[in-house]
Formats: C-alpha cells, sequence, structure tokens
C-alpha cells in the first residue's frame, strides 16, 4: 500500500498578504448578497368585482421589508380589495405596480388586517411575506 505524502505549505511575506486579502474579498461578497424575502404559501379568497372596495393612503409610510430594505407605501396612492387569506384583507394597487426586494425583486400586494399592515401578498408566488413588525397605516376607505 502506497502512502501519500501530505504537503504543507508555508505563506510568508506577500503570499500570506495575498491570501488574506482573498479571504477578506470572499466574505465581504458572501456577506454583501441580499437575502431572500421571507414568504410561506397561502391561500386566497378572491373577493367578487363588484362593489369594489377601495384604500386611499393617507400619508407615507415605511416598510421594512426585510434587513436593509424597505419600501414607501405613497401618500395618495389607491388599493383595490381583490381578496382575504387567513393573514388579512389583500390589497392590489390601483394603476401602478409595488415590488418588495431581497435577493430577488416580487410583485407585492398589501396585506392589512384593520389599519395595520401585516405583511405582503406575493401574487406570482401566491405566498405570503410578513412584515417585520406590525405598522399602523393612515388610510379611508370607500366602496364604488
Amino acid at each position: 500500500m502506497k502512502r501519500r505524502a501530505s504537503r504543507t505549505v508555508e505563506l510568508t511575506g506577500t503570499s500570506a498578504a495575498h491570501a488574506l486579502c482573498a479571504l477578506v474579498l470572499v466574505i465581504l461578497t458572501l456577506a454583501g448578497c441580499a437575502s431572500e424575502v421571507v414568504r410561506r404559501p397561502i391561500e386566497l379568497t378572491p373577493m367578487p368585482s363588484s362593489p369594489a372596495v377601495e384604500i386611499k393612503v393617507l400619508a407615507d409610510t415605511t416598510v421594512p421589508v426585510g434587513p436593509g430594505y424597505e419600501r414607501v407605501i405613497q401618500r395618495g396612492s389607491v388599493w383595490k380589495l381583490v381578496g382575504r387569506s387567513a393573514e388579512g384583507e389583500v390589497y392590489k394597487p390601483v394603476d401602478r405596480a409595488f415590488t418588495v426586494e431581497g435577493a430577488h425583486i416580487h410583485e407585492a400586494y398589501l396585506v392589512l388586517q384593520d389599519d395595520s399592515i401585516v405583511g405582503f401578498y406575493l401574487p406570482v408566488e401566491r405566498a405570503f411575506s410578513p412584515a417585520s413588525a406590525r405598522l399602523n397605516i393612515r388610510i379611508e376607505r370607500r366602496q364604488q
């Protein structure tokens, strides 16, 4: 049976500095990668299209969406009730797109319980992404 000789490489001087720089670069690159948007599958019960229930946002509301990301729900934006889930009522933006971002960008609808944002419904993924914390939002409800 042949025995493999083990080889030890000793790094000195500039070799050690290059190895350390490479290690630091790898760590910084991995740390800089965006994390995935947290989500879980949910069932959405669609709402009948009439009568249409809408909300109008009365003040800009900043919502944290994972580490290092936040979205602003703009004052004056209008959202239409499109369904309900166990998490709350689901509102789709009217005349605009709304997204949340992590490692990828996802189309998103608001999920409200009373006058609080509890998260987002991701229609393409058919999933719920919880807000970091329940957040009050100033809205006006109206029926069309």
